[in-house]
């Protein structure tokens, strides 16, 4: 059965960075089968079709949210599109994001060592950009942030920038100086909105680089891509 792979991105093309793009087009460049990115948001390149499209090259359709945790639109938006469009005959299988992935915990692990032994004894904030809706992405960033702490001689305090366990919450009693790993894609307006945020309120805080423009990314895809499909020649 042959196989296609669908990426679905967050939002417009013309907001997603180049960088990050040009990654993933390496990748697709890297790969034999027939690949399509799409986007959640606007009306250009929408995962409407991009699915109507690889469905007319295979029949086993593999989609990888290029996202990081399972929220709204892992769990709700992207399968009620998938289901709206899928021909009969098409199966298709929707990857797990790429924050639990080993390459994400391997990035966040040296980057976050360099960090403590450059400025030994700062705790950590792990900033993720949370829910409202689903718990379970707060229980895998308090997961990754167990699985750092066994690795790191500072603590590691997982926290969200919307819904609970908010950032600015944990950060009112801060008095010490921090170390900042904001867990985002793109170093764009929310991450730069944490970033004034935390200096508002720690002006000495160290803030670490996103997952922007980092090989991390494709390795994290690679990695789900590997669970599911015939042996990848790269």
């Amino acid at each position: 059965m042959a196989q296609g792979i669908l990426y679905v991105l967050h939002g417009r093309r013309n907001k997603i960075p180049q960088v990050n793009l040009r990654l993933l087009q390496e990748l697709m460049h890297e790969l034999s089968q027939p690949q399509v990115i799409s986007f959640l948001e606007g009306d250009q390149q929408t995962l409407a079709a991009g699915l109507v499209q690889l469905q007319q090259q295979v029949e086993d359709v593999i989609v990888v949210p290029v996202l990081l945790f399972a929220a709204t639109h892992v769990r709700q938006d992207i399968p009620q599109r998938l289901k709206a469009h899928q021909r009969l005959g098409v199966t298709i299988t929707v990857l797990e994001p790429l924050a639990t992935t080993t390459a994400v915990f391997n990035f966040l692990q040296q980057q976050l060592t360099r960090a403590c032994q450059a400025l030994p004894q700062r705790p950590i904030l792990l900033i993720a950009h949370g829910t409202p809706h689903f718990v379970e992405p707060y229980q895998q960033l308090q997961n990754l942030a167990a699985q750092l702490q066994q690795q790191l001689p500072v603590p590691v305090i997982a926290a969200n920038y919307i819904g609970a366990h908010r950032f600015t919450e944990l950060l009112v009693d801060q008095t010490e100086p921090v170390i900042v790993q904001r867990l985002f894609l793109t170093d764009g307006r929310i991450a730069g909105k944490i970033k004034r945020a935390v200096q508002q309120q720690v002006p000495t805080a160290l803030f670490l680089p996103t997952l922007e423009n980092q090989i991390t990314v494709k390795q994290a895809i690679l990695e789900r891509l590997t669970t599911v499909m015939a042996p990848i020649q790269v």
